[in-house]
């Protein structure tokens, strides 16, 4: 659980507060709106904290009868998040599940040391799958960095106009101008190019309606899916109540809702399902003198986002939107083609990277909650479990 952009109360505000007082070790579940999600508090968590009203603290009173950390895993698995979702009640506006309610959830408890021996083993699990996340935020941000330092701070440009290196081989650094000209976006490199998005661009309008398709399931690429780490959800067509759009395996999703948290979203799949998104989503399908790497790192970019949060309008400031049209009108610099292709063929191999591992995040995800109900049943022992992970080099 990260506690970086957490918000911060004093000690006046703290003294008042009543409840939703946490410590490390803690398991928070989502309750209210959107019902299910787990997270547990790791020792590096602040000593006390507040959580928000829509969430429960969950806090094991006799840590030698219920270990938390195995307690975490049991309410992520689908044995817990079935049952907890059987007693949703829904309000006018959101999903709900009461404190009364929850007190009513079963948890089965095994003898003490088999829960931690399937924390153990869970867990190892779930340390290659944060390892996967960190390696791929660290290289999502080599390929935004030198996107910036290409296209938008044009240091290369800058060096060379300067008599500097420019730090690149020179195939590469051969390829940028040494001097900058005006333009309708300011100064950029001489013989480089400003264009429209909706240049680069192209939206994908595919409707479907899931529901004719009760029994497929989808591929579901939604906003809370990206919240909850860029996975998309395994739906069936009979639970998804409005249509979507069809999403191929070459396009880029950006969301339209909110942009001041930018939601830019490369699709992934190792199944054969068809994949669909929310309509809060933009697909976008990059031109090939382009190229989705550069198409998405652009999407990314402080620069747009602060465009696009400067034309989202809406009723109120929790649901402000960009539309399409004003999406596809905003000015870029789009460099010249054989800078783009030399940014390409860098910045596409360290996006293949975070791909591969987004997918073996998710298979590891899959044996994660297979093997917890198979644990606790004694259909798979300790030891085979162990050994498993041995054989595939964890």
């Amino acid at each position: 659980m990260d506690f970086r952009n957490c918000d911060f109360i004093n000690a006046h505000g703290f003294a008042r507060v009543r409840k939703g007082i946490g410590k490390p070790g803690d398991v928070i579940l989502t309750h209210r709106a959107t019902v299910g999600r787990i997270a547990i508090t790791g020792s590096d968590a602040p000593n006390v904290f507040v959580t928000n009203p829509g969430t429960t603290i969950w806090r094991s009173l006799d840590k030698d009868l219920l270990d938390q950390r195995y307690l975490y895993f049991y309410m992520s698995s689908r044995i817990f998040q079935d049952r907890l979702f059987s007693e949703v009640g829904h309000t006018s506006t959101f999903d709900y599940v009461s404190l009364t309610q929850q007190r009513t959830l079963p948890v089965v408890i095994p003898e003490i040391r088999l829960q931690k021996a399937i924390a153990h083993i869970l867990g190892t699990l779930d340390d290659k799958i944060e390892l996967n996340r960190k390696t791929n935020e660290t290289l999502e941000a080599m390929a935004k960095a030198l996107f910036k330092s290409w296209f938008v701070d044009f240091d290369p440009v800058r060096a060379k106009a300067e008599g500097r290196s420019t730090g690149l081989p020179d195939d590469i650094s051969d390829l940028f101008p040494d001097s900058f000209e005006d333009s309708e976006l300011g100064e950029i490199p001489r013989g480089w190019e400003v264009g429209e998005i909706g240049h680069i661009v192209t939206l994908r309008k595919d409707l479907i309606d899931p529901s004719l398709t009760p029994e497929e399931t989808f591929e579901h690429y939604s906003i809370p899916a990206f919240d909850a780490g860029k996975n998309p959800a395994k739906e069936l067509g009979s639970s998804i109540k409005s249509q979507k759009f069809l999403v191929g395996e070459d396009n880029l999703l950006v969301s339209k809702l909110n942009p001041s948290t930018p939601r830019v979203w490369i699709p992934f799949s190792y199944t054969a399902k068809r994949s669909i998104c929310s309509t809060e989503f933009l697909v976008c399908q990059a031109s090939t003198d382009v190229g989705r790497a550069f198409a998405y790192c652009l999407a990314s970019s402080d620069s747009i986002t602060e465009l696009m949060t400067g034309l989202a309008g809406g009723t109120s400031n929790s649901h402000q939107r960009i539309r399409p049209g004003d999406f596809l009108a905003l000015d870029c610099c789009i460099g010249s083609q054989k800078v783009r292709s030399a940014f390409s063929d860098v910045v596409e191999s360290l996006l293949r990277k975070t791909l591969a591992q987004r997918i073996e995040s998710r298979s590891l995800a899959s044996a994660r909650d297979t093997l917890l109900p198979k644990l606790i049943s004694g259909e798979i022992r300790i030891p085979d479990a162990e050994k498993m992970l041995e054989e595939v080099g964890i």
